[in-house]
This record gives C-alpha cells, sequence and structure tokens, in this order.
C-alpha cells in the first residue's frame, strides 16, 4: 500500500516555491536563500517532513528530534 502525499510543493519561473496541502496553497517560499534551503532540505530528507515544517512555519531541522 502506498503512503498518501499531504504536501506538495512546485517550484515558480521566478524562483520561489509553492507549498500545498492537498492541492491548496499553504505557504510560498521567497528569497534566494530561503529557497535554496528548502530545496536543500528535500532533497536530504523526508519531503512531507521538511513541507510540513515549512507550511507550519516551523522549518525542520537536520537533526533528529529526540
Amino acid at each position: 500500500m502506498r503512503a498518501s502525499r499531504l504536501f506538495g510543493y512546485q517550484q515558480l519561473h521566478e524562483g520561489a516555491v509553492l507549498i500545498t496541502r492537498q492541492c491548496r496553497t499553504v505557504r510560498v517560499v521567497r528569497g534566494k536563500e530561503q529557497v535554496s534551503q528548502l530545496l536543500s532540505a528535500l532533497k536530504n530528507g523526508d519531503a512531507q517532513a521538511v513541507l510540513a515544517g515549512y507550511a507550519n512555519g516551523t522549518r525542520a531541522t537536520t537533526s533528529p528530534a529526540r
């Protein structure tokens, strides 16, 4: 059984990243540094956890929670 994907993202032509939850926009990340951090976190971590952190305003850290 495949895990459902609650969050998604799309990089826009102006460089911003659109974060969606169930196909609805929840946040737009702008700025070179912020976008770079988000894309790096997506590449290196669990995409759903990273997107949830950005959508909720609490960015996921690189160290595991204890």
